[in-house]
């Protein structure tokens, strides 16, 4: 199921959202002008944040890694959304999650299923 979460309701989602989803394995990808570029694989999520003021708002960052052992951290930062898109999984779990920006480019972020990651190891 794929759903728009509305941006008067981003900060607190994204509260939510993180909380539920930390330390999940990621996958993140940008598709833009240019095609598609891979931005990580397998770094855990940190956290999601909305920032609502300010040059080029609103802006999202996504927080990955940066925990345990691995000192692998990535901030990556989306400015001028102007739409976010969930998916959740049968299960009702969060699945992956689209942010749009103003311009033409999509980010998305996934999150690895554990066969995949034994699969890949």
């Amino acid at each position: 199921m794929q759903d728009e979460i509305k941006r008067e309701n981003w900060t607190e989602y994204f509260k939510g959202f993180s909380k539920r989803n930390q330390a999940r394995s990621t996958k993140l990808d940008v598709f833009g002008e240019i095609g598609a570029q891979r931005g990580e694989r397998y770094l855990p999520l940190s956290g999601v944040s909305v920032e609502d003021s300010g040059k080029d708002a609103p802006r999202i960052e996504i927080m990955l890694g940066g925990g345990g052992d691995d000192p692998r951290h990535l901030t990556h930062t989306i400015t001028r959304v102007n739409r976010v898109m969930r998916k959740l999984g049968a299960d009702g779990r969060d699945e992956a999650i689209e942010f749009e920006d103003a311009g033409v480019a999509k980010t998305v972020l996934q999150f690895e299923a554990l066969t995949e990651l034994k699969a890949s190891s």
